[in-house]
This record gives C-alpha cells, sequence and structure tokens, in this order.
C-alpha cells in the first residue's frame, strides 16, 4: 500500500511538471528548460506565459501564477489601464488663473496668479517639440499682460494640490527618489521634474570629482559631493533627498576623464520651480510681482481657493496616445505614475486620503481577470513590492489586442524588438527583429520582458516573462533571455 501511495505521489509530482512546461513546443520548452536549470538562474523564481492571441492556446507555460516584481513591464499594465479609463484623445491640462481685482486704470492685480496643475507631466519636457521649448511660459507671461496687469499686488503661486502632497509612491526605496528615474509625480510637473548636474572627473582612478554648474538654477540647492572617479563606462552614483529638501547628497562613481558629464536627479519642488519660473518670465516683460511660493506652503494662501478664480490662459498636454507610445518606448517612470494617478483620479473618485490603492485591480477584475496575487503599488514598476504572475500580464496584453477599442494604439506603443525603444540592439540579426514587439523591464536582480510577437508561421503570440533574484549579471540575464525570445519568434506550428 505505501509503495502504491509513493507511486502516486511521484506521478502527481511528473504530472504537475509537465503541466508548467506544456507540451506543445518542444524547442520552447527546451529554451525555457535550459535557462531554468542553468546556474546563473539557480537561485530564481521565474514566471514564463505564452498564449495564442487568437486561440487561446497555451504555447508554453513556466511557473505562470508566480507573483513576481515585474519592474518596467508594469507600464504595460498602467498604460492600457489609462488608455481604457481616459481614452487615447485625452489631453491633461494646466490653467493659469488669478484671485482678486484688476484695476483698468493703474494695470495694478490686487490679488494672486495662481498656477493651477491638472497632473500633465508634459509642461515643459524634453520628449515633446511642441513642450520642450518653454513656450508656455511665454503664453502665460502674454496672457497675462493681455488682461491688463502691469503689476501684481499678490504673489505667484504654484498649486500642485491635484495628487496631494505625497508626491514619491511610498513604496520606493530611499535609493531611488533623488535620482531622474525616482521623480515623483506632481499635480504641477514641470521640466520632467528634473535638474541636471555637471561633473568634471579625475584622471586618476578614486579622484575627486568636482561640480561645475546646475541647469536649471534651483534657488536654494546645496549639494555634498561624494562621488569618485573610476575605470567605468556609465553612471553609477546616487542622488540622496527627500521630496521638498534642497540638501542633497551623491554618492558613487563616474567615469574617468569626463568634462560636464550630466548627472540628473529629481527636483525638490517641482510647483515652487514652476512659480518662479514665471515670476522671472514676467519680470523679463517688465511685469512686478511678489514672491513665488505653492499652495503647500502657507495655509493662508489656500483659503484663497474659496475665492473666485478667473481663468486667463489653458495649457494642454500632447494626446493621451502620444504620451503611451513616450511612456512605453522610453520607459519614462515619471509618465507611467501620471497616467496611474490620473486614471486613479477619474476612476475612483481619487482624493489624497482616501483614494482607492487598489483601482487597477478591480478595473481588471471586472474586465474578467484573476487578479490573485496581483499587487500593485505604483504605476511604473521601480517599486519591489509590486507583483503580478506572468498569466496576468499576458491576460491585459491579450485583452487589449482582441477586445480594446484602442488596441491599435496600445499596440504600436510597444517597441519594435531590435529597432526601436528600449529593445533596441536585442535579437539583432533574427527573425525577432520586425516581428515582435516587446517591453523590458530591469531592476537589481529583476529582469523581464512581455509584448507580442507574430511567428514564421504566422500565428500571433503574447508572451511575458519575469525573472527575480538572479544571480549572474544582468546583461548575460539579458543575453540567455534573447534566445527564449528568438525562439518565440521561429515558432512554426
Amino acid at each position: 500500500m505505501k509503495i502504491f501511495l509513493i507511486t502516486i505521489i511521484i506521478s502527481l509530482q511528473l504530472n504537475s511538471f509537465s503541466q508548467t512546461l506544456t507540451k506543445q513546443n518542444h524547442a520552447i520548452n527546451i529554451a525555457i528548460r535550459t535557462l531554468k536549470n542553468d546556474k546563473g538562474f539557480k537561485t530564481a523564481s521565474i514566471g514564463f506565459f505564452v498564449q495564442d492571441i487568437n486561440s487561446g492556446e497555451v504555447i508554453s507555460s513556466l511557473n505562470p501564477d508566480l507573483s513576481l516584481a515585474p519592474a518596467s513591464t508594469q507600464k504595460l499594465i498602467t498604460t492600457a489601464t489609462a488608455l481604457e479609463i481616459l481614452g487615447s484623445n485625452y489631453k491633461f491640462k494646466t490653467r493659469l488663473e488669478y484671485i482678486g481685482k484688476i484695476d483698468k486704470n493703474t494695470g495694478i492685480l490686487d490679488g494672486n496668479i495662481i498656477i493651477k496643475g491638472g497632473g500633465d507631466p508634459t509642461l515643459d519636457s524634453k520628449y515633446f517639440t511642441q513642450t520642450k521649448t518653454q513656450k508656455f511660459l511665454d503664453n502665460w507671461a502674454r496672457a497675462i499682460y493681455k488682461a491688463g496687469i502691469k503689476y501684481i499686488n499678490g504673489n505667484i503661486i504654484g498649486d500642485a494640490s491635484l495628487y496631494g502632497y505625497q508626491t514619491v509612491p511610498p513604496k520606493w526605496t530611499w535609493e531611488d527618489m533623488g535620482n531622474y528615474f525616482g521623480a515623483g509625480p506632481n499635480g504641477l510637473t514641470v521640466h520632467d521634474n528634473l535638474y541636471t548636474i555637471y561633473f568634471n572627473t579625475s584622471s586618476v582612478k578614486g579622484g575627486k570629482t568636482t561640480i561645475t554648474k546646475i541647469e536649471p538654477e534651483i534657488p536654494g540647492l546645496k549639494i555634498e559631493n561624494h562621488v569618485k572617479s573610476d575605470a567605468i563606462h556609465s553612471d553609477q552614483s546616487y542622488i540622496f533627498g527627500a521630496p521638498y529638501t534642497y540638501e542633497r547628497y551623491i554618492d558613487g562613481r563616474l567615469p574617468l576623464n569626463k568634462t560636464n558629464y550630466e548627472v540628473k536627479g529629481s527636483l525638490p519642488d517641482p510647483a515652487l520651480y514652476a512659480a518662479l519660473s514665471l515670476k522671472k518670465k514676467l519680470k523679463e516683460n517688465g511685469i512686478s510681482s511678489g514672491k513665488a511660493t505653492t499652495f503647500r506652503k502657507s495655509r493662508d494662501l489656500q483659503k484663497s481657493d474659496t475665492l473666485k478664480h478667473i481663468l486667463l490662459y489653458t495649457t494642454y498636454s500632447p494626446e493621451l496616445k502620444d504620451i503611451i507610445r513616450i511612456t512605453n518606448f522610453k520607459s519614462i517612470n515619471l509618465f507611467a505614475e501620471h497616467l496611474y494617478k490620473q486614471s486613479q483620479l477619474k476612476l475612483a473618485n481619487f482624493n489624497s486620503e482616501t483614494g482607492d490603492d487598489k483601482f487597477i485591480k478591480h478595473f481588471w477584475q471586472k474586465k474578467g481577470l484573476n487578479t490573485d496575487g496581483m499587487f500593485l503599488f505604483d504605476g511604473s514598476g521601480l517599486s519591489r513590492y509590486n507583483g503580478i504572475t506572468a498569466k496576468q500580464l499576458v491576460s491585459v496584453l491579450k485583452y487589449m489586442k482582441i477586445k480594446s477599442r484602442n488596441s491599435e494604439i496600445y499596440y504600436t506603443s510597444i517597441p519594435l524588438v531590435g529597432i526601436e525603444g528600449t529593445v533596441k540592439y536585442m535579437c539583432k540579426g533574427t527573425s525577432a527583429v520586425n516581428n515582435m514587439r516587446a517591453k523590458s523591464g530591469s531592476l537589481k536582480n529583476v529582469i523581464a520582458y512581455a509584448g507580442y510577437v507574430k511567428t514564421k508561421s504566422g500565428r500571433e503570440l503574447a508572451f511575458s516573462i519575469m525573472i527575480n533574484n538572479f544571480n549572474c549579471s544582468s546583461s548575460l540575464a539579458r543575453k540567455k533571455i534573447e534566445n527564449i525570445l528568438t525562439t518565440l519568434a521561429d515558432f512554426n506550428k
């Protein structure tokens, strides 16, 4: 009897493994088994799922229901959700307003100018031709002049209250938030919420570095520099500093023999920077004003929000479809966080105290997706607390391809492997080039890819592979995953 029970248990275990690695495609299964058994992935957790979009046939899978950190492949869920909730033609808007009275004889505004943030991530952004020239400041100054205002007997106020004042997702790490990729969403975002530090580095390994300038100028910003020069080829420095604080500490290493080497950090207070920028522009145009400040910095100013606001000018963002394309092509964390917040705002009647932080999960539940094990704490995938399964990500991809009214817009927002975006240099010289669209994702010891592939046999597949806690270099892990992606493109059944 005991022998019979042992036989049953072994049989069940083998059946479980055969179900995990399905038998539909021998070559794909060999590729994923080879990866699984590689010494560099001995300690890793791997989630893999491939499905035919049209027939629903599962082509191959390994731990498809294992919840893993998705890194930036999470942007595929965020952008899909935003498209469905907001619509492809949606535009963010920033309102320039005033409160008080304008004396038509003297041109004196006895009141304040308000920059009412609407969550636009593209104001003065370098990623769009129409936004990167600070033209918005000229438009605002012109609108103030046309209103007959020649002197402002009051303040320039940046209002970033739309998303509340917790501008960094709580689950981000201290190491991330002071850097360019850790620029958090803000109700009044400007200049991609970034500034640039320029360094001269030494010719000696371990030598000191010197900060030559900071652009744009951030009044009050102080940086304690501990960066050393080293025989490396990329920026390996980190800026430490919390939102609204103007003392920053930078440590790490930069390449040898560099002049004006650029390192980007996150603006301490984007709303204040926007107000300062407008004050400066008005002064250049002969219009004086009081101080530049924000609603957050003064409770007295917050009381003015009960007064009537008169619209002077509205600045619109590019359409959502264009923002989403840049988000997925360039993997812009800031844009993804704004899409997350704005979708939450519309769908969940968001406020900073009680907003539904599980709204994406609830949204896809209503679409029929099994969301067990889905944990999303931001929109970009920067948080290591995030968790989704390979099957869930494929389910979103499948829905967007065959059911969404935004199918083509979403599909083309994902870059072509070997051609563009963050996957431009992958799978060169293989059948994946021009036939596969993929979003990459990476964190320390996390690598992931997800997207669509048109196979040699003409089938359309959606796929997701996520690997956490591998024990080799990221570049080596990427090369090994390329073999799997190429095998998917070569699928000929």
